[in-house]
């Protein structure tokens, strides 16, 4: 039998380890936050007090400042370290959790021109584990749904993404991953000449990202055996996509809705016959 508690614990381990990761790359170029910095407060506030200088976030601007963030960063960390020696069923580790979600949601009032889906999946995850696991209030069949939902929000990502592509004419004629690989943000020069010198690869490569992401809620009503091909794709996409591209946030935040596909996998057969 599968443990709701087990899945919910490995959802949040995955999870955790990418935002221990992210967290630690954002202290190491703090400095991104000074008043000449790339996401410095004298800026990004202009987000918020368009209007009235005086705004609800005011009295929070000492905070996004360098020195404040790198504080809300270890504190971060910390939360993160703790989770690790506390259940999220538990009064603690719920308490962590809900702390953690906090200090993402004053980052984003900050970050937010270089947020991405990753980091839009993660604060989904968070806010979901934090509202199924309420210490006393929470259910079995709450947890239930939190996963379900975790579960079914990956593979409707999945799906938009693969859409999205299929309408693109760069994705269909099979150059848009060499076009990405040879952008200097994203871009890999090894990868680009070699997509360049075989360009039947580019084309089957766009192909397969186009029909397993639009096909991969099949993981869920599939067979088992056959299911984790999906799972095993998405491991590859993503870990080369990091790899490649930088993006290891992607790679721990869809790899911790795995465990939830995993889960709403084996309970099918139950809901279908």
């Amino acid at each position: 039998m599968i443990l709701l508690n087990d899945i919910s614990q490995t959802v949040l381990i995955i999870l955790s380890i990418g935002l221990l990761i992210s967290t630690l790359e954002y202290l190491k170029k703090v400095q991104i936050f000074s008043p000449n910095g790339l996401l410095s407060w004298n800026v990004m506030q202009l987000k918020w007090t368009k209007q009235n200088e005086k705004s609800f976030f005011k009295p929070l601007f000492k905070l996004f400042s360098a020195p404040g963030l790198a504080a809300l960063f270890i504190i971060r960390c910390l939360l993160i370290i703790g989770l690790l020696f506390f259940p999220l069923q538990s009064t603690t580790g719920w308490v962590l959790i809900s702390l953690l979600g906090v200090s993402l949601l004053m980052a984003s009032l900050v970050t937010y021109y270089g947020s991405d889906g990753s980091d839009q999946m993660s604060m989904l995850i968070i806010i979901t584990l934090i509202l199924c696991n309420l210490p006393a209030f929470t259910t079995g069949k709450l947890r239930d749904i939190g996963i379900w939902f975790i579960g079914l929000q990956a593979c409707l990502s999945y799906t938009v993404a693969g859409i999205a592509k299929l309408v693109s004419a760069e994705w269909r004629s099979g150059t848009a991953i060499k076009d990405v690989f040879s952008t200097k943000t994203y871009g890999s020069k090894k990868a680009s000449l070699l997509l360049q010198k075989y360009p039947s690869a580019n084309r089957f490569l766009c192909w397969n990202v186009i029909v397993m992401e639009t096909i991969f809620p099949l993981c869920l009503i599939l067979p088992w055996q056959y299911a984790i091909v999906f799972l095993i794709w998405g491991f590859i996409f993503h870990f080369f996509t990091a790899l490649i591209m930088g993006l290891n946030s992607f790679f721990w935040a869809f790899m911790a809705t795995y465990p939830a596909i995993y889960f709403i996998n084996h309970q099918m057969p139950w809901h279908l016959f």
